[in-house]
């Protein structure tokens, strides 16, 4: 292919001094209005921080912020990776990316799906996934195709504080096997 024939993508410049790094309990207060810049979902405070921790110590989640020297924290991303037949193996699955209305369009949601990528390598993932109705572009120009629709649906939680949700800490259900 000739020079003249390749499409050129115009990628923003990334502000100096991003730092993407593995989230701690300190960003708590600096995520969670990250939290609510999140399209089509209502967020819970409470939940927030009840699930805070857990996915800080969870070994399939990678939880990363995006942090400017003179600005603290401006994005986040969350990702958790699991088992599947169809692709061979482990998967990594985007859950969560935001970044600061005023920082958007800087190339720093690009420096956190790029740090989740380099962590699905680590944990060899044959492939990264993430769903998204609102920002399919940015998707596509850093090299995703889209391959599937994805649907959600809401259900009800227990409302007994010992079951599964309410206000039991999280931790995975165990299945006996017969």
């Amino acid at each position: 292919m000739s020079e003249s024939s390749q499409i050129s993508v115009s990628r923003p410049s990334v502000p100096s001094g991003v730092l993407v790094r593995r989230a701690v309990v300190a960003d708590r207060d600096d995520v969670w209005p990250l939290v609510l810049e999140l399209p089509r979902h209502d967020p819970e405070r409470e939940a927030f921080e009840r699930s805070f921790g857990p996915l800080l110590a969870a070994l399939d989640t990678y939880f990363a912020v995006a942090e400017l020297p003179d600005r603290g924290v401006v994005g986040y991303l969350l990702a958790n990776r699991h088992l599947t037949f169809a692709s061979s193996g482990i998967v990594c699955r985007v859950e969560e990316v935001a970044v600061l209305p005023s920082h958007r369009r800087q190339g720093i949601g690009r420096l956190l799906l790029e740090s989740a990528e380099d962590w699905a390598a680590e944990v060899g993932a044959r492939r990264v996934g993430l769903a998204t109705g609102l920002s399919k572009e940015f998707y596509v120009s850093g090299g995703y195709a889209e391959t599937a629709g994805f649907f959600t649906k809401r259900v009800e939680a227990p409302a007994s504080p010992g079951s599964s949700g309410g206000d039991a800490p999280w931790a995975p259900s165990t299945v006996a096997a017969d």
